[in-house]
């Protein structure tokens, strides 16, 4: 069975069979290191039963807090050879738009409760 799981700094000695491709494009470790550290909700990767790495996405929250409106962005999302075919990258896709969604609605929730302790604040001052 296939797990689904965050990406890890170890992964990144053991993704050679997905990113050693023509079609797939490599960036550098201090690359995936940022997104690793800023978006690991948004960095995931498909494991095999056997432990071999069968593809990744990577991605980041993007937006505007003071307009309230976020959404994801796929940086990378790349599939070994040998598993591609399956619907791997599509359960991938639907596993960070899954992601994104919530992201969004907690940030929109957390802005609303900022505004919100803001605006309590100001009145108990008396200043608007």
């Amino acid at each position: 069975m296939t797990t689904l799981r965050a990406f890890t700094c170890d992964d990144l000695f053991r993704f050679n069979n997905i990113n050693l491709d023509p079609l797939t494009e490599t960036y550098g470790i201090p690359f995936y290191l940022q997104y690793l550290a800023h978006w690991p909700e948004y960095f995931i990767v498909a494991e095999a039963p056997g432990g071999e790495l069968m593809g990744y996405i990577m991605g980041k929250a993007e937006g505007s807090v003071a307009r309230e409106e976020w959404h994801g962005h796929v940086t990378a999302l790349s599939v070994a050879p040998e598993f591609r075919r399956l619907g791997l990258a599509a359960k991938l896709m639907e596993l960070l738009e899954e992601i994104s969604e919530k992201y969004e609605k907690s940030s929109v929730q957390r802005c609303g409760e900022e505004i919100n302790c803001t605006f309590a604040s100001s009145c108990e001052t008396g200043r608007h």
